[in-house]
């Protein structure tokens, strides 16, 4: 399985390389939507939509919601929309972590966390799409993806090597307090590579304690969905991605991180 992961991982990163540093603002918005389209295939599933129309009509729904976005992506309202996103996954993530919350299997469909779930992963688009378009843009949300990517790495290789206490036992056994904390490790060894390499646009210690509340509001988007499987008794969210199960499983940490990264930026100064 990991030698899969490892291969979609070579195949895919030059390839969003390609898009996010090549592409004009439009057409790169263009082909990121195809990521939420996607994972509302998915997330109709785990709301237990079982009829194909259905799933169908909740992609097209998705994708309205997108062009939405996509008309207001440069004004105030979508700062506002962001920063309510940021602070709903902040409390998102101490619920998650409380044990407040217990999944419990599911039978018929769940409309609100349906809904929820197309407003999360848009938002996130988004997020995306109005970094994008700043002069700094491309790289920042280069940097933006590669943050994420190394956490999650550092988590997944720390976790399975010195991985002892859960972290949240009650949604996913298989997360440990010492995967978190290489995650954030990993987080701040990317910052001071992007600091140093003059991708970032704040000061330094404004740019790693974006980073760090950034990854950590990312595993807050993992343990998210992993309620959502936990709910539904599945695994993955799909397999679409070899190695990596579905769209909802590669980006799940990004849905949650990116309107944090652009509200965080912009609250301190930067560019967001």
């Amino acid at each position: 399985m990991l030698a899969y992961r490892l291969l979609t991982a070579l195949v895919l990163i030059p390839l969003v390389f390609l898009a996010v540093l090549g592409l004009p603002t439009p057409w790169f918005a263009l082909l990121a939507a195809l990521v939420p389209l996607a994972g509302s295939w998915e997330l109709s599933r785990l709301a237990a939509l079982e009829s194909v129309p259905m799933r169908l009509l909740a992609v097209a729904a998705t994708a309205l919601l997108v062009s939405g976005f996509w008309l207001q992506h440069a004004s105030p309202w979508s700062d506002r929309l962001l920063a309510l996103l940021a602070a709903w996954w902040l409390l998102n993530l101490l619920v998650l972590l409380s044990g407040r919350l217990q999944p419990r299997p599911i039978q018929g469909p769940r409309w609100l966390r349906l809904l929820a779930g197309m407003l999360f992963l848009a938002g996130a688009w988004l997020a995306l799409v109005r970094l994008h378009g700043l002069p700094q843009g491309p790289w920042l949300v280069m940097g933006f993806l590669l943050l994420i990517w190394v956490a999650d790495s550092a988590a997944y290789f720390t976790g399975r090597s010195l991985g002892r206490r859960k972290l949240a036992p009650h949604i996913s056994p298989g997360k440990t307090v010492e995967g978190a904390l290489g995650a954030l490790a990993g987080s701040l060894l990317v910052a001071v590579a992007l600091w140093q390499a003059d991708w970032a646009p704040l000061g330094f210690s404004g740019w790693a304690l974006l980073c760090l509340v950034t990854v950590m509001v990312s595993i807050g988007g993992d343990l998210w969905e992993s309620v959502l499987k936990r709910e539904r008794g599945l695994k993955d969210s799909g397999r679409l991605l070899p190695g990596h199960g579905g769209v909802l499983d590669r980006v799940d940490s990004q849905i949650a991180a990116a309107p944090v990264f652009v509200t965080g930026l912009w609250l301190l100064g930067g560019q967001g």
